[in-house]
């Protein structure tokens, strides 16, 4: 039994493994089950983490991308996971701040993540000075507010974001979020195993629009994953497309 869910066992007052899995196997609902998968997932992040994938991302996918589509045509970018919110409110901000894109086309920005709490935390858009620390100096001024120690990101950019619980492991629900021309999918796939990861690969591709892009972290490597995408180095950043 993993260490982290031994103060939740004792909280619930379950005395052995044996009742909890009852419990956690036969409950009506699924919040048992959400409760534990909040309290073992892994939750570490910050704003412009490996920023040069977000350069990559606005010097030259998006770029590429917008002169392929047509006009009216959305960009879709997915990050799964999103943790707390700081990837794609780091897209969002370098978006608003390249601002040549968004004043022509329409980009969706939907992220998801399987821990609900994280969720509500991305959705709330509060943070403290860790998470912040390499934001842009004119960027924190203009698009976030400063009060009883944390900082609080600007309801535009909030909005900007259509966050989602949702689960990578499950075929049906990625599904039903539709087709994406981008996916940044960083420091997730280390906590797989190869079946997992192999699993993943495949819905990945199935989730992308023809030449879509995948961003891993740089401990993930598509080709250890999957044969489906090419690799392509764009500055400092390795970027997999589908083939």
């Amino acid at each position: 039994l993993p260490k982290k869910l031994q103060p939740y066992l004792e909280q619930k007052q379950f005395e052995t493994f044996r009742p909890f899995f009852h419990a956690l196997r036969f409950a009506q609902d699924n919040k048992i089950l959400q409760e534990v998968i909040n309290k073992i997932t892994v939750n570490e992040t910050y704003f412009y983490r490996e920023n040069f994938q977000f350069e990559a991302l606005i010097e030259e996918v998006l770029p590429k991308l917008d002169a392929q589509k047509a006009p009216n045509d959305v960009i879709r970018i997915l990050c799964a996971p999103s943790s707390s919110g700081e990837e794609p409110y780091s897209i969002a901000l370098s978006l608003l701040d390249e601002n040549t894109l968004l004043s022509k086309r329409d980009i969706e920005l939907v992220a998801l993540d399987i821990d609900s709490g994280v969720i509500e935390k991305a959705y709330n858009g509060v943070y403290n000075k860790r998470s912040i620390q390499f934001i842009p100096e004119h960027l924190l001024k203009k698009y976030f507010r400063f009060g009883h120690g944390e900082f609080h990101i600007n309801d535009t950019i909030k909005q900007a974001v259509n966050f989602q619980v949702a689960n990578v492991m499950d075929r049906y629900q990625m599904k039903k979020l539709g087709k994406f021309d981008i996916i940044f999918s960083r420091n997730m796939l280390i906590y797989f195993d190869d079946e997992s990861r192999r699993e993943v690969g495949v819905t990945f591709y199935d989730l992308l629009k023809p030449k879509g892009y995948v961003f891993l972290g740089h401990s993930d490597k598509m080709s250890r994953i999957s044969s489906l995408f090419q690799t392509i180095k764009l500055q400092k950043s390795l970027v997999y497309q589908k083939i």
